[in-house]
């Protein structure tokens, strides 16, 4: 994909529905709060990890880290959020309360943490808010948890336009213009965008399912972005196994925001990525992969 090339607004005009389902890959498990889309692979006597993706990418962000760990043997688990890729779009609040109660039935249905059994959560941006939200509310379940440039933290960055938080003009702005700007938006998480060129027709199938600019806007309303400190400094306190990872070059979520983390979680296992900016682990899967499997393979 080449950068500043010209984006159309996108119209939601598909309905996410049984019909529709039945020709979509993956799998399908109705929760709560509507219907997951998700994907199992690995040997099942495998080791257990979630991968829990971002803001607005569904689970295709996860490609070179899910085939790496089925290949190493794990079973690994990954799922769109509410509101992303294939699953549903409930007339909700998107909020951390929301994912954490989709993360936690999910596991629970598939039987994951049946007989005390503990798992790997993986959390990007976003997905480490989740991540820790679910390692704070289920200790229990949780062997080590892995971030990859997590958000949650003061960036000092205006993430939302004061426009954005008027009622009603918000959803017509973001209607019409919500789209492209997401697409836009893709370009500035890489480093070199031109060597994934796939990458945004696979962001763009999403959003042609209504319902998917009223989740992301309802995201960015009501899911604080730089407010989970307290959460994070409570999981530092237990004895769960940390690895953080950051795109040296990351602009959605500054590099610089890692010392915040590794100052309130003093024990935690840092490893910064040259060349790649807020998806090292897609950018530069090799030496990400490797970083995670000796974590993986000592704890």
């Amino acid at each position: 994909m080449k950068k500043k090339k010209p984006v159309k607004t996108i119209k939601e005009k598909k309905n996410l529905d049984k019909e529709v389902r039945e020709t979509l890959p993956g799998n399908f498990i109705e929760l709560e709060d509507g219907t997951v889309h998700y994907q199992i692979g690995g040997p099942n006597e495998g080791e257990t990890i979630v991968l829990v993706h971002g803001f607005s990418s569904p689970m295709f962000i996860w490609d070179p880290t899910y085939n790496f760990l089925t290949e190493q043997g794990f079973h690994v688990l990954r799922y769109d959020l509410f509101g992303r890729g294939y699953s549903d779009r409930p007339k909700v609040k998107y909020t951390e309360k929301l994912f954490d109660r989709q993360l936690h039935q999910l596991i629970e249905k598939l039987q994951f943490n049946k007989q005390g059994k503990k798992i790997t959560v993986i959390g990007l941006s976003m997905g480490g808010i989740i991540t820790v939200n679910y390692a704070d509310n289920h200790a229990k379940f949780v062997k080590r948890l892995v971030l990859i440039d997590p958000a949650g933290f003061p960036t000092g960055k205006k993430l939302i336009p004061r426009i954005m938080k008027i009622p009603f003009l918000n959803k017509i702005i973001f209607r019409y213009a919500g789209s492209k700007r997401l697409v836009s938006k893709l370009y500035d998480d890489f480093l070199h965008p031109e060597n994934f060129p796939n990458f945004e027709i696979s962001y763009k199938e999403q959003m042609e399912y209504r319902g998917f600019l009223r989740a992301i806007l309802s995201t960015m309303l009501k899911l604080d972005m730089e407010s989970a400190q307290a959460t994070y400094e409570r999981v530092g306190r237990t004895n769960i196994p940390i690895l953080l990872i950051w795109g040296e070059l990351d602009e959605t979520i500054p590099y610089h925001v890692h010392q915040q983390v590794c100052d309130i979680i003093p024990q935690i296992e840092f490893h910064s990525i040259q060349k790649a900016k807020h998806l090292p682990h897609y950018e530069q899967s090799d030496e990400v992969n490797e970083i995670l499997l000796k974590f993986l393979q000592k704890n």
